[in-house]
C-alpha cells in the first residue's frame, strides 16, 4: 500500500499574496503629460515692427516666414456676415473693393494633455491654446491692418 503524504500547509505569506497578485493589474497603470506645438512663435518684438502704412509684405514674410494661410479678401462675404449680425433697421454699407488685397493668416498652437492610465480606469485631459496673427494688406502690398489676439501663456 503507498504511503500517505500530508498535505503540506502553505505558508502565511502566501495567502496574502495571492489576492494582491490577482489585484495588481487591476490597480497599477500610469500617468502621461505632454506638450505640442504647431506653428512658429510670435513673439511681441516681431509684432512691434509691424507698421501699418509702412511695412511691406515682403518684410512681413522674413520676419514671420510663411504664413499658415493666405486668404483673398471677399469684400461682399465681409459685408453679409456685419449686417447678418445686426439686428433691426436697414444698413447701408458700401466698401471699396480696391481698397484690399491679400489676409495672411499666422498661428500659434500649444496643446497641454494629461493622461491617466489605471487599469479600468482611463481619463485624458488636453487644453489648447492659439496665438492668432491676421495681416491685411493692400494692393502695393503695404500693411492695411493687424490683428492680434493672444492666447498662450509663452507671449
Amino acid at each position: 500500500m503507498p504511503a500517505i503524504v500530508p498535505p503540506v500547509p502553505r505558508p502565511q505569506v502566501l495567502r496574502i499574496l495571492a489576492p494582491a497578485m490577482l489585484l495588481l493589474p487591476l490597480i497599477s497603470g500610469c500617468v502621461a503629460v505632454g506638450h505640442s506645438y504647431e506653428g512658429n512663435p510670435i513673439s511681441r518684438d516681431v509684432l512691434d515692427r509691424i507698421e501699418v502704412g509702412r511695412t511691406t509684405r515682403a518684410e512681413v514674410l522674413e520676419l514671420l516666414g510663411a504664413p499658415l494661410a493666405v486668404e483673398r479678401v471677399d469684400v461682399t462675404g465681409l459685408t453679409e456676415r456685419l449686417l447678418a449680425r445686426i439686428e433691426g433697421d436697414e444698413l447701408a454699407l458700401k466698401l471699396d473693393p480696391a481698397l484690399f488685397d491679400e489676409l495672411y493668416i499666422y498661428r500659434r498652437t500649444q496643446t497641454d494633455r494629461f493622461g491617466v492610465f489605471l487599469g479600468v480606469y482611463t481619463r485624458i485631459t488636453s487644453d489648447q491654446r492659439s496665438d492668432r496673427l491676421t495681416i491685411l494688406f493692400d494692393p502695393e502690398g503695404v500693411v492695411l491692418g493687424v490683428g492680434w489676439t493672444p492666447g498662450t501663456d509663452d507671449l
